[in-house]
Parts: C-alpha cells; structure tokens; sequence
C-alpha cells in the first residue's frame, strides 16, 4: 500500500474503515447546481464522495424535530476552535448541541467562511441567471419547510481557501481527487442538504463543476 505526496496513503481512497461493517440504506447523485435532502437517524453514517475530483459540496443540517435548531458555522468554529472541519471534531447546532461528527476523510481541507453561491454573487460576477447553491438548497428543502431566506451558511466540503498576510480570502482549487469523501456520524435525528457547487467563473471547481454523491449507512 503506497504512500501519496500528502501522506495518505493509496488504500484510503478505495476502502472505508468506518463503512466496512454498514449497509447502504440510500443513495442520491446531485448535479451542480442541484440539491438533495436525506434523514439520517442517530448513529446513522453519510458518506460525501467527490465524483470526478475537484468539486465543492455545499452542507446544510437541521434537527428533524425542530427546524429553528440548525447547524452553525460560528459555533462550530468557536467550539472546535478551528475555522474548518477536520478529524473526529463535530458540527455544532446554533443551540450548541452537536449534532454530526467527521469520523473519516480523505482530502482534510474543507471551509467554513464562505456563504453559498447565490443568484446576487453571480449577478455581481457578471452571469445573471446562473445555477446557485442557495437556491438549490431551498429547493431540496422545501418539504421540510425551510424557505430561501432559512438556508444557513454552509460546511463547504473539499473547498479550499486560503488566508493571506492581512486575512484576506483566495479561492484555490480543491485538493480532492477522484472518489475522495468525507464519512459523517449522525448524533442527532437530523436532516442535511447538500448540494453540488455549480460555480465555474472562479476555481472553486477549479472551472468545471462535476457531480457530488451522496450515501447514508444504517
């Protein structure tokens, strides 16, 4: 089993420790610019997989028992005193309570300080009309009653931004590669969106959005 230049190794991309012993239970395949919600059950296992390589998942999580409780960017990043997910540390609700914990990834750069695309930023970018994470998100969960102006901010998977001298933003391309995922533990009754990124004007997606796929583990 060989050792790739970022010190995972070649097996980790092909086999899921934390998946071994699961049963897949659902499955959806999102195109960008699409969304799709699931229920996950407490204990319940999600698996987020990059497709083609280099494309960003947008997240969303609420209780199933009470939309008003959501999961927080800010307070996740107070609690886990990291400005992005990483290993074992978990996703906290706007009540402080967490609600998932990232139990296994392949990639280990991920943001959360960008908002999802919307149709005002690629307004600003100069393309009208473009496909947008925040609608898609809206449109997944609109039977679970959360409207547009509801959607959080989100955990976007496998996006890479960096921090510059003065704290400004740049946008790099994404260190995923084929197949990699993220493996999530429900620890809360809860529903997610996700949605795949459709932004090809800056290298969020390094240029040419892919699909993102989605599988829960009972």
């Amino acid at each position: 089993m060989g050792t790739l230049k970022d010190g995972r190794t070649e097996e980790s991309d092909r086999v899921s420790e934390a998946l071994k012993d699961r049963m897949m239970i659902a499955q959806r395949e999102v195109r960008p610019g699409e969304g799709e919600a699931l229920e996950l059950k407490a204990g319940e296992l999600l698996q987020i997989i990059d497709v083609e390589g280099k494309q960003v998942a947008d997240f969303v999580v609420f209780s199933q028992t009470d939309r008003d409780e959501w999961g927080s960017t800010s307070v996740s990043r107070a609690a886990n005193d990291n400005i992005m997910m990483s290993l074992g540390r978990q996703f906290w609700s706007n009540r402080r309570r967490p609600l998932l914990e990232l139990v296994e990834d392949t990639v280990g750069r991920h943001d959360m300080l960008y908002a999802c695309c919307d149709p005002v930023r690629y307004e600003a970018l100069g393309s009208p009309g473009h496909a947008n994470c925040r609608t898609g998100l809206a449109e997944s969960l609109a039977g679970y009653e959360v409207a547009y102006d509801r959607v959080p901010d989100p955990v976007n998977w496998f996006m890479n931004v960096g921090i510059k001298q003065r704290g400004e933003l740049e946008i790099r391309e994404p260190l995923s590669e084929k197949d990699d995922y993220v493996v999530l533990k429900a620890l809360a009754d809860v529903v997610i969106a996700v949605s795949a990124c459709p932004q090809d004007l800056v290298p969020t997606n390094a240029m040419k959005p892919t699909n993102i796929r989605v599988r829960v583990y009972a």
